[in-house]
This record gives structure tokens, sequence and C-alpha cells, in this order.
């Protein structure tokens, strides 16, 4: 049994694809194939089964996969802590976060970071909840900034604010002079959403139909960048989170408050549990809980 055979085995797990396992690890699917056969050899056991064309795991796959992923993690432990040894002044810290948070708190959070630690490697894992959720728990990352509810599992998670959700619209609209409206008042209006993979469009989806209320969709993006440029050409109107607010006065967009109080998402911050971390990462989790945590 070696390492890289629990990578390629983990990564088949968490994609449910040999071809995806080998894109993921960059090799071969026959080569991803052949030390799956090789690792089951070893270990003696079946560890996938196929069920109407899908790979399942067997009683025993589910075992390998419990304690590979924290093999594996405790690896990623150990370059950290020699990584601290060797770079005093720097060391690793990797973060994990949604499309739909990145652009709007990391660049504060690593310009105050790089004071103290201007030689740390930053790296930074921008993908959907599935991703990195995924990663946090195969030890790739330190830190995660998500939004409720997901599995935490393996996870040490603390709340860090509520994002309320705010209808986004021309500053010429008809609406624009409000400062709170009902959700009802938006009805047959053209909407512009996220794309579904996005679990902010799904939990906005989810406030809608809480509300019975049914959004026209013009068009979805797949970034809430977008989103703005297509309001500010009048394309449309859409629902946002007030952490992409533009405070500029000369702003396109105007934001109204949803009239309820219930539209919201709670952004968190998590950490693997038991998981070391060095000083950047802990000052990283500090300058995000100074910025970002309600007290």
């Amino acid at each position: 049994m070696h390492l890289h055979q629990l990578k390629y085995f983990v990564a088949i797990v968490e994609t449910g694809s040999m071809t995806k396992a080998a894109e993921r690890c960059f090799i071969s699917q026959p080569s991803i194939s052949q030390q799956m056969r090789k690792l089951e050899d070893g270990i003696g056991k079946k560890l996938f089964s196929r069920i109407k064309g899908k790979l399942v795991l067997t009683d025993a796959g589910q075992v390998v996969y419990e304690q590979a992923t924290k093999i594996l993690a405790d690896v990623e432990g150990i370059k950290l802590r020699v990584s601290d040894v060797t770079d005093i002044n720097g060391g690793l810290v990797s973060v994990g976060i949604l499309p739909t948070l990145a652009p709007f708190m990391l660049p504060s959070i690593l310009t105050e970071l790089s004071i103290r630690y201007p030689n740390a490697t930053v790296t930074v894992r921008e993908e959907v909840s599935e991703g990195i959720i995924a990663a946090a728990r195969r030890g790739e990352l330190d830190i995660l900034i998500e939004v409720m509810p997901f599995d935490e599992a393996a996870l040490t998670v603390e709340r860090l604010f509520l994002d309320d959700f705010y209808v986004a619209v021309h500053k010429d609209h008809k609406l624009a002079e409000f400062d709170e409206i009902s959700i009802d008042t938006l009805d047959g209006m053209p909407f512009i959403l996220l794309q579904d993979i996005h679990c902010l469009a799904r939990q906005i989806e989810q406030y809608c139909f809480n509300e019975r209320f049914m959004p026209k969709v013009l068009f979805q993006a797949s970034q809430i960048s977008t989103v703005k440029q297509l309001i500010a050409l009048q394309y449309g109107i859409s629902i946002l989170p007030s952490i992409c607010i533009d405070h500029d006065a000369d702003s396109a967009i105007r934001y109204i408050r949803i009239e309820g109080g219930k539209a919201s998402r709670e952004i968190v911050l998590a950490t693997g549990r038991d998981r070391y971390l060095g000083p950047a990462a802990e000052h990283f989790i500090t300058i995000v809980k100074a910025q970002y945590q309600a007290t």
C-alpha cells in the first residue's frame, strides 16, 4: 500500500468515476485502474462494486476510505509543520472559499496577513461547497470560509455573520426609491440569477419557494460580477447578498431590503478537527474573525 494509491482511491470515491479521478490526479485512466487493482490485491478485499454502472464502496472500501482520508490529512500536517520550522517568517496557508465570497472578503484579509507574514505562501481554492468541503476532509485545506448548512463531520465550525439578501435594481428602476419592499412586489419582473451550481443560487431559490414567489428568470450567470454588470445595463433585477454591495455613491445599482427579515445566508469559518495550523494560518483566522465575526 502506497500513499499515491490512497490518494487515487480517495479521488475515485469523491468524484464517483475512474475517469474524473484520473483527471484530478493528472494521470491516465489505465494507470489509475492498475493502481486500484494493486491496492485491492494488497488489502485482499474488493473496494468497489459496480451497481447500475456506478462505482459503490464495499464495506471494506468504506473502512479504507475513512482511514485513507485521515492518513492523507496527517501527511499534509507533517508538510505544514516542516514548512513552519524551515521558514519562520512565512509558512503555508491553504484556504477554501466560495466564489460568491472570495472577491469580497479575500483582498482585505490577504493584505493584512502580508503585513505580519510577507513571505507566507497562500494557496486559495475558490470552488463550490462540495469541492472545498471534500478537500478539507482530505487534509488539503487549512481553512474554509463557507455557508451553512453542510455536513460538519470532521470539521470545527464557527459562525461569522449573517449575509442578508437584498433586491438589486438599476438606480433608475421604479423600485429604486424604496428602502424596503415585499417580495411580492417583484412579480413578473425579469430576473438575473446565478447558475444553480452555486449554493447561493439554491438558497435564494429556496427562500423564494418558502415565500411562494416564483421569479421570472431571464438570464443565469456564473459570477456575481456578471449579474451586477447586467443589472447596470438594465437587463433586469436580482437578489444579491449584502457582502457584494457597492458603497460607492456613483454605483448604478441600488440595494433594497426585503420585508420580513428572513432572507439571509449564514457565513462560517471551518477548520479540520485536530489539524495542525501554522502561525500564518492562525493569524489568517484571527484576521477573519476581527473583520467579519459578529459580536
